[in-house]
């Protein structure tokens, strides 16, 4: 989380399984790590992040969870989003599994800004 909150949001591919599945808000699923690190890069390739902090882990019996709250540039027409979801993570023999996106409120940034 303290890497995250100061700008630094790569992720150590380290704790991840080799067939992540990730599951967007949506219901759309992309299996293996390589479709998911497709999916990041496609996200990536079309919004900027220029602002963000998270909240946790929250720990339980599978895996965990952690609040995201996020200032989103849409690269295109430049528009800012205030977006907020959660990350479900399930974890097995130590590595995470699957990671499942609930998405919550989006405003325009001109009327919010990221805060823990």
């Amino acid at each position: 989380m303290n890497d995250f909150n100061r700008g630094k949001w790569e992720v150590n591919t380290d704790l991840w399984s080799p067939k992540l599945v990730s599951i967007e808000g949506g219901g759309m699923a992309w299996h293996g790590m390589k479709n998911v690190e497709a999916k990041a890069a496609a996200w990536n390739a079309d919004n900027a992040i220029r602002g963000a902090v998270a909240e946790g882990p929250y720990v339980g019996s599978t895996g965990f969870a952690v609040k995201f709250r996020m200032d989103i540039e849409d690269r295109k027409s430049l528009k800012r989003t205030i977006m907020e979801e959660i990350g479900v993570y399930t974890v097995k023999n130590g590595k995470i599994v699957q990671e499942e996106f609930m998405y919550g409120s989006m405003v325009s940034a001109d009327s919010a800004a990221p805060t823990a």
